[in-house]
């Protein structure tokens, strides 16, 4: 969440009333055994696992659209698929044949399955952000160390000085952002009363404790402009809290009338958080789901018959992805709450340039009237993708762009596609101002211009001429024929 929707800026429970309508819950199609979705992209697809017919084990599966049946996802021996970017790259775990750990995995594309490297004893990948890179953790001597994997490759992430009883420190990577930045938790070796505290790896791999006066605290997800969901105990009532990079701590607001308080299970890159509180549920004690909007307590309903209810997942488009069981039968039922969220778009900015001209693109990235910061957003120029760019302060993207010297209409169209699923196309004016051998169109075919071609050599580059796919001796030629 970000700090255009923090509701206190003091480190204290918010109390409040909850007057706002429960979210109506729609449920997800399984193979009738449940399951458990928990992310989904900017297309609509969602990602979780469910259980087979004759078999206890959940498998992980594909949701293409929320009134699709679910595809089993390839596998060896069942497990969860816990994320899913805009590129359709999907990560999770598989069960062990023969062990207690799990096995990372990749589906790329959600379709080609590749078990990512550990330290022998197994993992688990949790998260993948637009860059494509994937974090979790890694097991080694029975002990947990955050880990991400960049291009496929391992890197286990710093561990910071933490004190506990017995010496032995885990960590534990559990989201990542648009940027790179990733949120976890330090911690003891699992058990009642383990110390904790919430962690931030930035983008270089440093490590840092994140501040709170909350006691227990522990790194649930990070949102794009860096702030860390956190859980703890503030005023004696647990409570959920975001930690903004510059150390401000705000705490969430819970129902007036519950003792016990609430706690947060994940949030969205946009800053939708989601968790569950205690309330009573057809005369009786049952758990809730609910989400903070923009910093409101919003409740979830629980599915007809159902008492207990977990949100595991919030897409930047509105949807709490979660499930929910009667705590008499053993299945859970998969489905989501849909929020009224304001629409995002993208503004595409002007551009303009002459054949050979490096230009900057760049596009504007809104949630309503304000500006999704640190979200990332890709080009693509006609049908060819050109690159990514995380957006500023204002919401704004960049990216450098050279206009092919060759290039010969006046307009070249470019479409520009945030995380969110906004997308808009824009225009770059081509202008006659210089010859193709200019390469760096400063009126002159010269020195500089063949230092560029040379530079060039062999790629299919903006000295590529002649247009046949590489910078080669026809190309040189033409330049020097065009010789100032």
């Amino acid at each position: 969440m970000n700090t255009r929707s923090i509701v206190s800026l003091a480190v204290s429970a918010v109390i409040v009333s909850a007057a706002v309508a429960d979210v109506p819950f729609q449920q997800l199609a399984d193979f009738g055994m449940g399951g458990a979705p928990y992310d989904v992209d900017a297309s609509g697809r969602i990602v979780g696992a469910a259980r087979v017919e004759g078999n206890q084990t959940y498998v992980p599966v594909m949701w293409n659209s929320p009134t699709a049946n679910p595809v089993v996802l390839p596998n060896v021996n069942g497990g969860y698929a816990y994320a899913i970017n805009s590129n359709g790259d999907i990560v999770g775990n598989e069960f062990q044949v023969s062990g207690v750990y799990g096995t990372p995995v990749l589906w790329a594309n959600g379709i080609e399955r590749v078990v990512l490297p550990d330290l022998g004893e197994g993992g688990y990948a949790t998260d993948i952000n637009e860059s494509g890179v994937i974090i979790g953790s890694v097991i080694s001597n029975g002990n947990y160390f955050a880990a991400r994997w960049v291009n496929r490759q391992l890197e286990v992430l710093a561990v910071p000085e933490f004190e506990t009883p017995d010496g032995i420190v885990w960590t534990l990577a559990n989201s990542i952002n648009s940027s790179g930045v990733i949120t976890g938790t330090v911690r003891g070796v699992a058990g009642s009363g383990t110390p904790s505290a919430a962690v931030r790896w930035g983008v270089d791999g440093t490590v840092s404790i994140v501040p709170s006066e909350g006691e227990e605290t522990k790194g649930v997800s990070i949102n794009n402009e860096g702030a860390v969901l956190i859980n703890g105990y503030f005023g004696g009532l647990r409570a959920p809290a975001l930690v903004q990079p510059d150390g401000s701590v705000s705490v969430l607001a819970v129902p007036a009338d519950d003792p016990i308080g609430a706690t947060a299970l994940t949030m969205s890159r946009n800053g939708i958080a989601a968790g569950y509180y205690y309330d009573e549920v057809g005369g009786s004690f049952g758990i809730k789901g609910v989400a903070w909007l923009d910093g409101v307590f919003t409740p979830l309903a629980m599915p007809e018959g159902q008492r207990y209810a977990f949100p595991s997942g919030v897409g930047s488009n509105g949807l709490v992805f979660g499930s929910a069981s009667d705590g008499v039968s053993d299945r859970s039922v998969p489905g989501f709450w849909a929020l009224p969220v304001q629409s995002n778009f993208v503004q595409p900015l002007l551009a303009s340039g002459a054949p050979g001209q490096t230009i900057e693109l760049s596009a504007v990235s809104r949630y309503g009237t304000a500006a999704n910061v640190g979200h990332s957003m890709a080009m693509t120029v006609g049908s060819t993708m050109v690159g990514r760019s995380i957006t500023d302060a204002q919401g704004r993207a960049r990216l450098s762009f050279t206009i092919p010297a060759n290039y010969q209409g006046s307009q070249m169209s470019v479409r520009y596609t945030d995380e969110t699923g906004a997308t808009a196309t824009g225009i770059v004016t081509v202008t006659p101002g210089c010859v193709a051998a200019d390469l760096n169109c400063d009126g002159l075919v010269n020195g500089t211009d063949l230092g560029q071609l040379l530079t060039q050599w062999g790629t299919d580059g903006s000295a590529d001429l002649n247009g046949d796919g590489t910078v080669n001796g026809a190309d040189l030629g033409q330049l020097l024929v065009a010789w100032s």
